[in-house]
């Protein structure tokens, strides 16, 4: 006995091939769309770039008057970082470097919130019965629905969580004798880079480390004397002695290394505010 098998016509096998390759076509695309998709959402510091890139000129000053004019995208970083932090949302930052862009960038951001709420026309952010208390340490922001002083902000997060003095010349305090505030917001995928670029900067510049080869002495920004135990405990987990010059050469200009030797003092500090 024979058995027959009715064979599809090549019009039906042509449809079967278009359906299946119409399928693989689909499966292909929603396999290497997925990831995207899945991927975890980051924080996002576009409207702090585009105030920092708009309200700040190449010497680091800011123009608080057109910025109090001109506020949206200011206003939408500031309820961002109001209601979220790496601590409320961990998700969003996937890594330590998104982390610590976020608490620079937050911290430069309530600098500018604060000189805005106390007026454009201040002479500078340090007034009070003790110089900086009310505006560092008695001022509350909040950070992720905390409120929280700026004094703790960089003690107890940025200092004592990341440990990385590069982080003293990326902060910044609304005065002329701080680091420069660059034009652009810190971020993530560079922020190695963008800390080590501006320690450079700052630790090569006359106005913060000033050499005087002739008396062998040396005149270092107060940063480096307010805050001198981040810059000597790094050098000593680096195994090295430990002393303020010792960190600073790490960075200054090969030309330029500062000898232990010379005799260490600390500049007056500009409290002016970082008006344009």
């Amino acid at each position: 006995m024979t058995t027959s098998t009715t064979q599809p016509s090549a019009r039906a096998q042509g449809r079967i091939a278009a359906i299946a390759s119409a399928s693989l076509l689909l499966i292909t695309s929603l396999a290497l769309s997925a990831p995207a998709r899945a991927s975890d959402p980051e924080f996002d510091h576009s409207d702090w770039n585009s105030v920092v890139s708009t309200f700040v000129d190449e010497r680091g000053f800011v123009d608080y008057q057109a910025l109090s004019q001109n506020r949206t995208k200011f206003d939408r970083y500031i309820a961002s970082v109001q209601a979220t932090t790496p601590d409320s949302n961990p998700e969003l930052f996937a890594t330590k470097d998104h982390e610590l862009a976020y608490w620079i960038n937050a911290y430069n951001a309530q600098v500018f919130l604060g000189v805005l709420d106390w007026g454009t026309d201040i002479d500078s952010v340090w007034s009070g019965l003790i110089s900086g208390r009310n505006f560092f340490l008695k001022r509350k922001i909040t950070l992720g629905g905390t409120k929280i002083s700026l004094k703790a902000f960089e003690d107890k997060i940025i200092r004592e969580r990341y440990g990385d003095p590069r982080i003293h010349a990326a902060l910044n305090c609304a005065s002329i004798s701080c680091p420069r505030l660059p034009q652009t917001a810190f971020d993530p995928a560079q922020l190695d880079q963008q800390l080590d670029s501006a320690i450079r900067e700052f630790v090569n510049s006359e106005q913060h480390v000033a050499v005087n080869e002739v008396d062998s002495t040396v005149a270092l920004s107060k940063i480096f004397d307010w805050f001198k135990k981040d810059f000597t405990d790094y050098e000593k987990r680096e195994g090295r002695s430990g002393s303020v010059l010792e960190y600073i050469n790490r960075y200054r200009d090969s030309a330029a290394q500062i000898p232990e030797a010379f005799a260490v003092s600390h500049s007056a500090y500009n409290k002016g505010l970082n008006r344009q």
